[in-house]
């Protein structure tokens, strides 16, 4: 009867583990995963000048949406995150340990232990999003943006459905999946699911409209988007395979999938065919997959490391160009366009690409050149060839700027190089990277893992 008093409570406190009551580790998880959110919007502030204002500008603008959009997306990271880590604890993968036989052939209800179960975890699911998304919104009050009240509950909704979606999906997976690791990686292949489903079914384009989201009904109209209706459709599918299947295993007492019923103290051994030895299987399962973790993490660490420190040198040699020393790559001068005189065709912060030239280079009218003239660099578009160089003037004027004011005549051997294309999410890294924040994570942290990643892996290992 103490077992059946103290169920749902036993639950909760394990919907959150490491610690005894529960309730302080989830506040501070709630208001850590507002604050980053609160943090990123102002690092993103610093990209304001970059293809991210024109790619997402519902996380760019000043207002309460563009915190509150960041935060339901980054509580949905988190949580996928937090359900991976802990998936052992939080899901029916317990029924498969035999925890609920014993329960069951006593007389105890499976649909009622499934029921506290799901209860308790998605009471804490929901405990710990409401306290953040309104530590969000209390820290963007300190940015005094002008508080609209319209689009938060749509906003909230929206975050939340993600939630429910992805906990009830991984409670059915685990009542299928026999292995932690198996079921670890489909966690992560549903929360990708979810982010392709909502973009296929053009939910995304109705929560990044901050018009659209002033009216709570928008989220519900089918003709904007049906990813709600399959969200719920999953969902109550989902809640009747947990409850059919939940209480079919339930009943059962599972036995190991690989080995036969042994005598009490009896191990298996396998042979090692190189060496002729015998190794436990566990042991020797233990080894294989630890072998395998350990050469792709390797791997994959030290490809961050050498693209990170490859990233560095370029971003130095470009900032260190000088007119008339430019850095080139293969006869490709990378430009950073500091101005927005060529707009739309290159736009603030895009990375240009200038293909070096020289005095035999025939050019024409309407091509973009780069030339110095008084050691300053300027890229202009010519509009007319002329005997002694080239009439140039950019595209784009300033408002109050007289027009014409740019108009030169550039003689030809002070032209660099002829424009051939733009990258602008690498004019974006490269402005990020050139932000404290961006030198912390691109010199910092490459440097922290070149120097240190045996102490990490050793922690690692222990911990393991």
């Amino acid at each position: 009867m103490i077992y059946r008093n103290s169920y749902f409570k036993k639950e909760l406190r394990q919907a959150y583990t490491e610690n005894r009551t529960g309730t302080n580790r989830k506040m501070a998880f709630a208001l850590f995963q507002g604050l980053i959110s609160f943090a990123i919007y102002f690092v993103l502030q610093t990209l304001k000048e970059s293809v991210l204002s024109d790619v997402a500008p519902e996380i760019m603008q000043p207002s309460f949406f563009s915190t509150v959009y960041i935060y339901i997306h980054l509580a949905f990271i988190f949580n996928t995150v937090y359900f991976i880590i802990y998936y052992d604890y939080l899901f029916f993968s317990e029924i498969r340990k035999n925890s609920w036989y014993l329960l069951v052939q006593m007389g105890y209800s499976p649909a009622s232990m499934i029921f506290s179960k799901f209860s308790a975890l998605i009471l804490s699911v929901f405990t710990i999003y409401l306290v953040g998304f309104i530590f969000t919104v209390f820290l963007t009050i300190f940015l005094k943006y002008p508080f609209i009240l319209s689009y938060m509950p749509s906003l909230y909704i929206s975050g939340l459905v993600d939630l429910t979606l992805i906990t009830i999906l991984l409670m059915t997976f685990s009542l299928y999946v026999k292995t932690i690791t198996n079921a670890r990686y489909l966690s992560l292949f549903s929360a990708v699911l979810i982010i392709v489903l909502k973009t296929a079914l053009g939910h995304y384009n109705v929560i990044s409209n901050r018009v659209s989201m002033q009216s709570i009904n928008n989220l519900f109209d089918f003709g904007r988007s049906l990813y709600f209706p399959a969200a719920a459709a999953i969902m109550a599918a989902c809640c009747i395979i947990c409850v059919i299947r939940a209480g079919n295993v339930a009943k059962y007492y599972n036995l190991p999938a690989r080995y036969y019923v042994l005598p009490e103290g009896a191990t298996v051994a396998n042979e090692d065919a190189a060496t002729g030895k015998l190794k436990l299987a566990e042991s020797m399962e233990n080894v294989r997959h630890s072998k395998i973790f350990d050469t792709v993490s390797t791997a994959l660490l030290i490809f961050l490391i050498c693209a990170a420190l490859i990233f560095n040198v370029l971003i130095i040699l470009i900032n260190i160009s000088a007119p008339g020393k430019e850095f080139s790559i293969k006869g490709i001068i990378p430009y950073v366009f500091k101005s927005d005189t060529m707009a739309p065709t290159i736009m603030m912060n895009d990375l240009a690409y200038f293909k070096r030239t020289d005095s035999r280079h025939m050019f024409e009218n309407g091509d973009i050149i780069l030339f110095e003239e008084n050691n300053v660099t300027y890229v202009e578009r010519i509009i007319e060839n002329m005997e002694s160089g080239f009439k140039v003037d950019i595209d784009n004027y300033p408002p109050m700027s007289q027009p014409g004011a740019m108009l030169k005549t550039v003689p030809g051997k002070a032209v660099r190089g002829i424009y051939v294309g733009r990258s602008r999410w690498l004019g974006a890294l490269i402005l990020f990277a050139n932000t404290i924040v961006g030198r912390l994570v691109f010199l910092l942290l490459p440097a922290i893992l070149l120097f240190y990643q045996r102490q990490v892996a050793n922690i690692y290992s222990r911990r393991k």
